[in-house]
């Protein structure tokens, strides 16, 4: 039986919801990217990218420590000593109004420095520093709730956060499209996301202080209250240093790109990336949140101790997401140009080798999920402080070269971000995860994800060899057809190499027993 505790049973709940969420809200931020496009023009959609990069690269301040936060609480949570979960609350609504203050002012800090930010073009864009401020608010506000979405998620309940952030996204981006076409004002754009945000974060705390009984937090202070398990301080710390490595990694990988492109290519490449970049965001945050549903569930069998478990849950996560990203690498690859097309215009269609390598990007930004999941559920940020380090310095390094001496603009950027993922992390996080919490086993690991990666390449090729035949173009029934043979041929291909695999047993177990269930 599938019990409404069971750790599958959350899991499912989680994935099926945020699954549906996702999507849904991709789809709204799609027809609502194609009204900016067509009502203020390109370079608001690039302004949108760079802004983003911005911020997202001022909120190191916050450290990475929500997965540590969450780390904190899975075992009070298991125990429900409702005592240890107020007072690591007590700790965690404290730390993150630091946060929250300190990110403000770095921000104010900036604006002297903005027009180095985002380039000599956005500045020319009218009101565009109370853009910015209204961006700032947008992302500093949430540090002041985000202890609520914390709880949430340690409790495995991460469906209530993806349901409300759904709604209130939902109503955003109905009024967005209503102020695009009767004001075409962006700045009230920035202002609907910013009331969603505090709609949103009100919400989730509400249901976070009934739900937990949170209004009846201790008061001390926090140097003076004394946590059952004396690691708690020490554990903190340690991760919050390997959190801000991980932190810069990211920032310098996922965020550095559109602010480089701002200095040394157009505004209106930076907005025709962007759009390619929701697209891929789209895919790549379904199944990160997908994945980071169940990290919780992770984390709960972590401690239980038992690395054999922890090695099969390992594998069966990687098999899941290499079969999902093989199967979505040619549709998303071939069906780039049509999309586009369609979307906003033929004009902000990119040529094949960009096209081909924010493919590859993407694809090997997910497969990492199930490495990071597992990195977040065990505590192991201080281990790899280093990694990022090396990961944003090969990332930046390489592309800066390709920028200056080679001129290579947009593909330069996307090769630095291409070799960063290859040299760095793509085998390490996973080796640390073997290392650290499956017993060392290497060669069964192995044997589960190199028939992926070498059905990666070969997807990669096909789709490559397509687009430069221009057996496409942009017909939109050219490409379907297209891309429903190659799926069927890669699906057959698939199955047969995965169908033995533990990835495709848990599958096979899941439908098996939602089947049964319904027949009872």
């Amino acid at each position: 039986m599938l019990g409404k505790n069971s750790r599958l049973y959350n899991s499912i709940l989680n994935v099926g919801t945020t699954a549906m969420a996702t999507l849904f809200t991709m789809l709204l931020s799609v027809v609502v990217r194609a009204f900016l496009n067509r009502n203020l023009g390109t370079n608001y959609v690039g302004l949108t990218g760079i802004l983003t990069s911005v911020i997202t690269s001022l909120s190191i301040t916050d450290l990475g420590i929500d997965s540590v936060f969450i780390y904190l609480l899975y075992k009070p949570m298991a125990d429900r000593n409702t005592d240890e979960i107020g007072k690591l609350m007590v700790l965690f609504k404290r730390v993150y109004m630091w946060i929250g203050t300190f990110f403000l002012l770095l921000g104010v800090i900036c604006v002297p420095f903005l027009k180095y930010l985002v380039g000599a073009q956005a500045m020319r864009i009218p009101n565009i520093y109370l853009i910015f401020f209204l961006y700032l608010l947008n992302t500093g506000i949430s540090y002041f709730f985000a202890a609520y979405r914390v709880i949430l998620n340690a409790d495995q309940k991460y469906y209530i956060i993806a349901r409300i952030t759904f709604l209130t996204t939902f109503v955003t981006n109905f009024l967005q499209i209503i102020g695009l076409l009767l004001i075409k004002s962006f700045v009230l754009y920035v202002i609907l996301l910013l009331l969603s945000t505090i709609a949103t974060n009100l919400i989730i705390g509400s249901v976070s202080i009934k739900r937990y009984g949170l209004r009846k937090l201790p008061r001390e202070r926090i140097n003076n209250i004394k946590f059952e398990n004396d690691e708690t301080i020490p554990t903190l710390i340690h991760n919050i240093i390997g959190g801000i490595s991980n932190k810069l990694g990211v920032i310098f990988v996922n965020s550095s790109d559109n602010i480089m492109l701002a200095n040394f290519e157009t505004l209106r490449i930076v907005g025709m990336y962007s759009n390619y970049l929701m697209i891929t965001n789209g895919v790549s945050s379904l199944l990160s949140k997908m994945i980071a549903s169940v990290t919780a569930s992770v984390g709960n069998l972590g401690s239980e101790g038992n690395e054999g478990k922890n090695l099969t849950t390992f594998v069966k996560l990687t098999t899941i997401i290499n079969f999902l990203v093989i199967m979505a690498v040619i549709p998303m690859s071939l069906f780039f140009g049509t999309f586009i097309n369609i979307w906003v215009g033929g004009k902000n269609i990119l040529p094949v080798v960009p096209t081909i390598l924010i493919t590859l990007n993407c694809l090997l930004a997910v497969i990492r999920y199930p490495a990071l999941t597992f990195i977040d559920a065990f505590g192991l940020q201080w281990i790899q402080r280093w990694k990022s380090i090396v990961e944003s310095a090969v990332n930046v390094g390489v592309a800066l070269i390709l920028l200056i001496v080679f001129k290579m603009g947009l593909n330069g950027v996307l090769l630095g971000t291409l070799c960063s993922n290859l040299l760095v992390v793509n085998w390490y996080e996973p080796f640390l995860v073997l290392r650290e919490v499956c017993g060392r086993r290497y060669r069964q690991y192995l044997a589960e994800v190199i028939p992926a990666f070498a059905l990666f390449i070969g997807a990669v090729l096909f789709s490559l060899g397509v687009l430069m035949s221009g057996v496409i173009g942009i017909s939109l029934w050219r490409s379907l057809v297209v891309i429903v043979i190659s799926e069927v041929i890669l699906l057959t291909i698939v199955y047969f190499v995965f169908r033995n695999s533990l990835g495709m047993e848990l599958i096979t177990s899941i439908f098996g027993r939602f089947f049964k269930r319904r027949t009872v």
